[in-house]
């Protein structure tokens, strides 16, 4: 992932973020029905390069675990404030694994990111996405690690190529991502992800905020 990060620009390295690693939460272990959100990439989570600059050990492998943990205590510190409750994009997610779980909490759910970077707020060019995946395609090991029984892409159709290329020949199976259209649903609406790396309750439907275009009043 180094590599691949100094291979940027100086200017473009300091406008990616910190990657984004999950922190398998006490309550989502706990829980019954373990449910994970994908969603589409990171939204401003701290620049990656003052991350290296304070983590600047002449020994790799303590500035590897340290940085490591430090994203971690990110995740666990930016889940426990629930400092973006007022966002579409936690609003829906929280609504929606409500309706999974019949559970009273709304908090027992894991999220993660499909894109793993933002630069500066927005989603990284291809050609970058392209590079940073190649190096840091973490999202497979993830869902295998956390072992969710339900995992739910909120991206909307316009990431399922990265989607596709996320899980293209991972673990040399050979065998490709399928999209399937859910009954009563639009192929863009919902359609159902078949991987070997996938649970079977897979799906990929909109961001939050795409309905929130229509009925402004969805999730209060």
């Amino acid at each position: 992932m180094i590599w691949a990060i100094s291979s940027l620009r100086p200017e473009g390295i300091n406008r990616l973020s910190n990657p984004f690693l999950v922190n398998c939460l006490p309550s989502y272990r706990k829980s019954k029905r373990k449910v994970l959100f994908v969603g589409q990439e990171t939204n401003g989570w701290d620049s990656f390069t003052i991350t290296l600059d304070t983590f600047n050990y002449a020994d790799e492998s303590l500035k590897r675990d340290a940085i490591i943990n430090y994203l971690q205590w990110m995740y666990e510190d930016f889940r426990i404030q629930r400092k973006s409750n007022h966002t579409a994009f936690w609003r829906g997610m929280r609504r929606l694994y409500q309706s999974i779980s019949n559970d009273e909490s709304d908090d027992a759910f894991l999220h993660t990111q499909l894109v793993r970077f933002d630069y500066n707020k927005k989603r990284p060019t291809l050609s970058v996405e392209d590079l940073l995946q190649e190096e840091f395609n973490v999202l497979p090991m993830e869902i295998s690690a956390l072992a969710p029984d339900i995992v739910v892409f909120l991206t909307g159709p316009n990431y399922d190529e990265r989607i596709i290329k996320t899980f293209s020949n991972v673990y040399a199976k050979g065998k490709q991502l399928v999209f399937e259209v859910e009954n009563g649903y639009q192929f863009n609406e919902l359609a159902r992800l078949s991987h070997p790396d996938l649970p079977y309750h897979t799906y990929r439907t909109y961001h939050p905020i795409y309905p929130l275009r229509n009925n402004p009043d969805l999730f209060k």
